[in-house]
């Protein structure tokens, strides 16, 4: 897998798109149906007036007309952003096990369970989970066998960061026995606050290195100062552009004493990867019709230009070879057979790299452009560091050779990188080895590629795995443990995150979380968890606009938890619409290990909804895995229902989920391409499957102009099942709505 980026104000809080379209959601206290115990919950809302502002500025979105915009203005009452309260009261059979681990991020913690002495899991029945609310042991979400590992994991949610709490494990063998309980406790993170440093050294465009790096005589360079600071100081950075990459820290951070690198109050700030001796266009060969050469001693896949009457980036295809950038024709050798002339295929221009010269291939005269190809491989790079912040930067077209991003983080923890913007990168935050406690949230990733050829990409040219890692791409060997993704945009990406690593994985779990995100057009998929799947969690997001969802393909050992999302008009983009590709909300072909098959997967309470006049509402191609369970779903699809190429899928536990079909005519579900289930009533009766489940137009409010909420007459309104630890805080009727929005 691989990466990329796009154009952001420096200082914008991304946190603030997201739960803007969960605002419907409501707080109340709900009976746990099936278990008869109480629980509570305080969802949280985000206003996310500045985001839409800022980006209003930058010309991307309006704030007047945005879905996200106008659903805040209707949302009738705010909600206050707290989770579950750490009990004051302990129950009294409370006693700290070994057997179990409590790892908290900020608002989720994994539990971690091992095996009974000497009982092999397979005569394990159940792993339960409690956890300590107002004194008493209120179920969670069960436990599951991590791969073939000896132990089992689950997930709490809704958490509260920097508090202590109290889990409880129950053992329950095959013939229903108790077999041990064990106890734990943990905290979680604490959110992170800037570090108030007693020294800060300053850098500005204007200063001079052999300054003593005060306010009044700051230095010139970042890398300057950043071989000066140390422990418990900031690096204060004033307005303007920094031509520099290969940055390093000479000091680590330290526990409570952190280093800060920032943008200087109210300024803006570009690191910028840009060889500037290729911007201007007067410094090109002609040597076609509008086509230019240069010496270039690198190689490349990241080029763009930018119109300078508009100030549009033109993303430039990487073509293989110069025959097919002179003829302006992609060439496709491989059994894909996906050829063709640049503008059927989604290309504006071009560019060809071979360590000697670059060419380009323009839409227009290269006089209308400023030229920007990478001198830089990397902006930052994070080697054996801890505890570092980075604030408000932005970091615009790194990215040449290998393993090149615009930040990389490897062997290094407690690392924080907030309210940052990266743009046209060949990746943006590339993460690999024993990082531990990384934290990426508020922040921009832009890019501008989703008209290009999908299939001539991912066949026989390569060119896609330049492009594949998305906003933060996890490394084929990844150790890592406590990634938290969260309140971050993403726009014009290929992929909009790979989480997991695919080879080496020395972690029992990963607790990585993925959360309150807003991705707006991925040319393939939103989110990927292909690979060591160990305790990942995806929720609160909104996503519109890919090829496919969310990819499982494979999450291997498991669990992977998918719940409150927005899964939006997936098919709606070229790969689709002009390349035929089937599009859907989840993916579970493809990716290593497909003859293992993923691990437990829990799909709970999300939304999938597309335009794409050809969509199913589900597609599922290759179905091995060791457990999949859905519940209180809604799948929306015009022309199929649920479609399964395979006549004998690894067990779906699938139910109070609502499958609908546009098109009446049309099968419900279509299993191995001939068996047809036309109504519910087959379904039921034959697969065992949605026994209370509905197939009935959920009545969105909206779902044109993505405001997915539910009408007040909606048959998705209480339709749902209670699911302990999941929606029993925010359930506001007499059952939980199916879906991702609590209609209140």
């Amino acid at each position: 897998m691989n990466f990329q980026s796009q154009t952001i104000p420096s200082r914008v809080c991304a946190s603030v798109v997201i739960l803007a379209l969960l605002a419907a959601t409501g707080v109340s206290t709900v009976r746990v149906m099936e278990a008869g115990r109480i629980f509570h919950f305080m969802q949280p809302l985000i206003n996310h007036d500045s985001f839409l502002a800022a980006q209003s500025e930058q010309g991307t979105v309006n704030p007047d007309t945005s879905p996200a915009r106008r659903i805040a203005k209707q949302s009738t009452s705010s909600l206050p952003a707290t989770g579950i309260e750490p009990s004051s009261t302990v129950p009294p059979d409370f006693t700290p096990s070994p057997q179990v681990e409590f790892y908290g991020n900020y608002e989720t913690a994994g539990v971690i369970a091992a095996l009974p002495e000497g009982v092999p899991a397979g005569k394990i029945s159940e792993m339960r989970c409690f956890m300590n609310i107002d004194g008493q042991w209120s179920p969670m979400h069960d436990l599951t066998q991590v791969g073939e590992f000896p132990w089992f994991a689950t997930s709490l949610f809704w958490l509260k960061p920097g508090c202590k709490y109290q889990v409880k494990v129950e053992v329950i063998d095959t013939n229903r026995n108790r077999i041990a309980t064990w106890y734990s406790e943990g905290l979680t993170r604490a959110d992170p606050v800037l570090h108030d440093s007693a020294r800060t050294l300053f850098v500005s465009p204007d200063g001079d290195d052999a300054n003593s790096g005060t306010p009044e005589k700051p230095f010139s360079t970042l890398s300057h100062a950043f071989a000066l600071v140390q422990a418990g100081e900031t690096v204060s950075i004033r307005g303007g552009t920094y031509h520099e990459g290969q940055l390093q820290f000479a000091n680590n951070g330290q526990a409570g004493r952190p280093i800060v690198v920032r943008a200087h109050p109210g300024e803006k700030v570009i690191l910028d990867g840009t060889d500037t001796s290729l911007t201007d266009g007067a410094n090109w060969t002609q040597v076609g019709e509008r086509i230019y050469s240069h010496p270039y001693t690198e190689v490349t896949a990241n080029a763009c230009v930018e119109e300078m009457a508009t100030g549009r980036m033109i993303r430039l295809f990487p073509v293989p070879s110069l025959d097919e950038l002179k003829t302006r024709t992609l060439i496709d050798k491989s059994e894909c057979q996906q050829s063709g002339p640049f503008e059927k295929m989604g290309i504006e221009g071009a560019v060809h790299t071979d360590g000697t010269t670059v060419t380009l291939a323009l839409p227009l005269p290269i006089d209308r452009f400023r030229v920007r190809l990478p001198r830089q491989r990397l902006a930052i790079e994070l080697s054996r560091k801890s505890h570092i912040q980075i604030d408000g930067l932005q970091f615009n077209h790194y990215g040449k050779r290998e393993q090149s991003a615009a930040v990389l983080v490897m062997n290094s923890s407690d690392i924080l990188i907030q309210n940052c913007g990266m743009n046209y990168d060949d990746c943006f935050v590339y993460v690999k080895g024993q990082s531990d406690r990384l934290t990426i949230q508020d922040c921009q990733f832009r890019d501008a590629i989703l008209d290009w050829p999908f299939g001539y990409m991912k066949c026989g040219s390569g060119v896609s795995g330049f492009f594949e890692g998305g906003a933060v791409n996890v490394d084929a060997r990844y150790s890592g443990r406590g990634l938290v993704f969260r309140r971050n945009s993403i726009a014009g990406v290929f992929d909009g995150a790979h989480l997991c690593p695919w080879k080496v994985d020395e972690a029992r779990t990963q607790e990585t979380d993925f959360y309150q995100n807003y991705i707006d057009g991925c040319l393939d998929d939103f989110i990927e968890t292909d690979g060591f799947s160990r305790n990942t969690r995806i929720f609160d997001n909104v996503m519109n606009r890919s090829l496919s969802g969310i990819s499982v393909a494979q999450a291997l050992d498991g669990p992977t938890f998918a719940l409150y999302n927005v899964i939006g008009n997936c098919g709606m983009v070229s790969a689709s619409q002009r390349e035929g590709n089937s599009g859907y909300p989840f993916k579970t072909n493809g990716g290593s290990g497909e003859e293992i098959g993923s691990g437990p997967m829990f799909l709970y309470h999300n939304t999938a909804y597309t335009n794409d006049p050809h969509s199913r509402a589900l597609l599922v191609k290759r179905p091995k895995w060791k457990s999949l369970v859905l519940r209180n779903n809604i799948w929306c699809g015009k022309k199929m229902g649920f479609e399964l190429w395979n006549a004998t899928p690894s067990p779906i536990d699938w139910d109070f989920d609502d499958l609908f079909i546009s098109d009446p005519g049309e099968p419900l579900v279509v299993q191995a391409y001939r068996t047809k289930y036309q109504k519910l009533d087959d379904v039921r009766s034959r697969l065992k499957w949605l026994v209370h489940g509905i197939s009935e137009e959920p009545k969105f409010i909206d779902p044109e102009n993505a405001d997915y909420r539910l009408q007040k007459d909606s048959p998705c309104i209480d339709a749902g099942v209670a699911l302990p630890g999941i929606n029993d805080r925010r359930t506001t009727g007499t059952a939980p709505d199916l879906g991702a929005f609590e209609k209140r």
